[in-house]
């Protein structure tokens, strides 16, 4: 993914826009797009920002929010399939069992049986 322009930047062509030059003109100056300068024109409406805004990367789990009743149904049956798992949590959530796993992996719950 490309970095944002910078918050000097930024402001170089916001403060261009608002002395009434051109939109040509401060496109081809700065080499920017006029939706780049149409958008920072919105936030800064929008928001009275003109920083660049995080960047989060990758999706939410969909299990996040019911960390607490995953590790309580784990708990409960620590022998459970990962189908029997998801069916425990279906008054919740619905899910697979591949989200199920990634989730798991990512509490660091290991599902191995040991040999006492």
């Amino acid at each position: 993914m490309a970095r944002p322009y910078s918050l000097d930047l930024r402001e170089r062509i916001l403060k261009n826009c608002d002395d009434g030059i051109p939109i040509e003109d401060i496109v081809q100056q700065f080499t920017v797009s006029r939706s780049t300068l149409y958008s920072h024109i919105k936030q800064r409406r929008e928001t009275g920002n003109v920083a660049p805004k995080e960047y989060k990367r990758g999706r939410k789990n969909k299990l996040a929010p019911y960390e607490q009743e995953v590790r309580k149904v784990i708990a409960e049956h620590p022998d459970a399939t990962l189908v029997d798992i998801c069916e425990k949590l279906s008054p919740h959530v619905s899910v697979s069992t591949a989200t199920v796993c990634d989730f798991l992996r990512y509490l660091k719950i290991t599902r191995k049986k040991r040999l006492l």
